[in-house]
């Protein structure tokens, strides 16, 4: 039988990390930004960026684990907005082998109640424009969009963001 595990991730994860997040890049957002730009970003940037990320004192990915094996992360940060802390979705994937299997939702559970316990009304995420697979997850835990767009350069091409929210 296969143990499902979540815990906060360790420096040591950097490199599954990694890996679980670059496939899950690939699978969800090949189609909206293309292969070929995804595979020009550097491994060992994206892996110096977790580790930083995790050598810091602050929020920890909360991790989900098959039997030891990491197949999904969240990333969440505390923001003050006007009167009530809100927490914001830095990264959330989940390798593609595991989409739609409900790992998704037990981490996102698990992470909504820390969010909660922190003191948050709110959590607020920025979501890659033809991300179909992530805007599906999202609206079925009951996220909306805001309204609000942003567009950011990378590597060259802009990429359309709309922000999605949603009360805890």
């Amino acid at each position: 039988m296969q143990g499902i595990s979540l815990r906060m991730a360790r420096l040591d994860d950097a490199p599954a990390m990694t890996v679980m997040q670059r496939a899950s890049w690939l699978a969800a957002y090949g189609e909206v930004l293309g292969n070929d730009m995804l595979a020009q970003l550097a491994v060992t940037e994206h892996l110096q960026i977790w580790r930083s990320r995790l050598a810091e004192p602050g929020p920890r990915p909360m991790l989900i684990c098959l039997d030891e094996v990491v197949i999904g992360l969240l990333y969440w940060q505390l923001a003050q907005e006007g009167e009530y802390p809100t927490a914001w979705i830095r990264a959330f994937y989940l390798h593609p082998d595991h989409w739609r299997l409900g790992y998704g939702k037990r981490l996102w559970q698990a992470v909504a109640m820390q969010m909660r316990r922190a003191g948050c009304e709110g959590v607020r995420l920025w979501l890659l424009d033809g991300n179909r697979v992530g805007e599906g997850f999202y609206l079925r835990r009951g996220f909306a969009f805001d309204g609000q767009e942003r567009t950011l350069m990378s590597l060259g091409q802009a990429c359309l963001q709309r922000q999605m929210f949603r009360l805890l």
